[in-house]
């Protein structure tokens, strides 16, 4: 066994120990073709959540502003988003915290403009129109990054995740926020080209976070514990297992071998193995929310707990 899945013989004992209870039901929302999102599929597929010792219910939600609202609504206990989008939930009274990190960078984010674009740098989408997914999701807060390092105003313009490209092809946006694996299509295709990687133009600002609501934290944290254990032993076994995950991938998603390839490189890959993160790129990443000039923003220590930091992880 090697030190990734290395594993304290109590805590061994305690999740391989029998069945899950009912209690032990853990609802998990996202997106589920989402890079960051996949290994939750990866962990029902190797049986790493029964591993754990934890039944989990997973529910596809349209995009992480909608995964927000499922939590909010406790139609779901887990799911993942971004600091930001947890800020502005919380300014509305909903009690939910960060458990664990996804990515610290936004690898395979990109800002992407038509292949026939004169456009060379952000400055030149200054006045223009940018396609984001939905008003106050990770697109939006990009988007007016982008716009910031640029120095001028862009037009954000929701068109839905399934309208990002669509919409590019036609001309009724000048640019889009693209992420993964969506980026990697539009991109390989030659259908675009990328204006800014902000995988490699941020610092660490956590572009996806899984997030609990402060009632199976404070009711059922075991369950929420064996639920992490799963998915991020998912995580590790991809990490791994390239072959198997990018094959994986493809199934899942429909993607083309290339692309899934893309997405195992450059999001799998990228994923955080046990969950960790600090405070400073909390803080980092709630800079974005400044920039949509939110205030009363709650404090970056108020958002997240390390209780269940760093995630152990079991093989299959």
């Amino acid at each position: 066994m090697t030190k990734s899945f290395a594993i304290t013989a109590t805590l061994l004992a305690s999740i391989v120990s029998g069945p899950a209870s009912a209690q032990d039901v853990v609802r998990i929302g996202g997106t589920g073709n989402y890079g960051p999102v996949l290994p939750v599929a990866a962990a029902q597929e190797l049986k790493l959540f029964d591993k754990a010792g934890v039944k989990v219910v997973f529910t596809n939600f349209a995009g992480g502003s909608a995964s927000m609202e499922g939590l909010a609504a406790g139609e779901v206990d887990l799911v993942n988003f971004f600091p930001p989008g947890l800020a502005l939930a919380k300014r509305s009274g909903v009690k939910a915290t960060i458990v664990s990190a996804g990515t610290v960078t936004p690898r395979g984010w990109h800002l992407v403009v038509g292949k026939n674009s004169t456009a060379k740098t952000p400055k030149d989408l200054v006045g223009k129109k940018v396609g984001i997914t939905s008003n106050g999701s990770t697109t939006d807060f990009f988007a007016l990054w982008a716009a910031n390092e640029a120095g001028g105003a862009i037009t954000r313009v929701p068109v839905g995740g399934a309208g990002l490209v669509p919409n590019l092809l036609s001309g009724n946006v000048d640019a889009i926020l693209a992420y993964p694996p969506l980026s990697y299509t539009v991109l390989l295709a030659g259908d675009g080209k990328s204006l800014i990687h902000f995988g490699e133009a941020m610092k660490p600002n956590l572009p996806d976070v899984w997030i609990a609501s402060d009632a199976i934290i404070q009711k059922n944290p075991e369950g929420l514990r064996r639920a992490l254990i799963g998915l991020y032993s998912a995580i590790v076994y991809m990490q791994k297992n390239p072959e198997w995950a990018i094959e994986f991938i493809s199934k899942k998603t429909g993607l083309a071998k290339n692309i899934a390839t893309e997405e195992y490189n450059n999001t799998i890959k990228g994923l955080s193995a046990d969950g960790m993160f600090t405070e400073a790129w909390v803080v980092e990443s709630l800079k974005l929310a400044t920039l949509a000039g939110i205030k009363d923003i709650p404090a970056a220590s108020t958002m997240f707990t390390n209780n269940f930091i760093p995630v152990k992880t079991v093989a299959p």
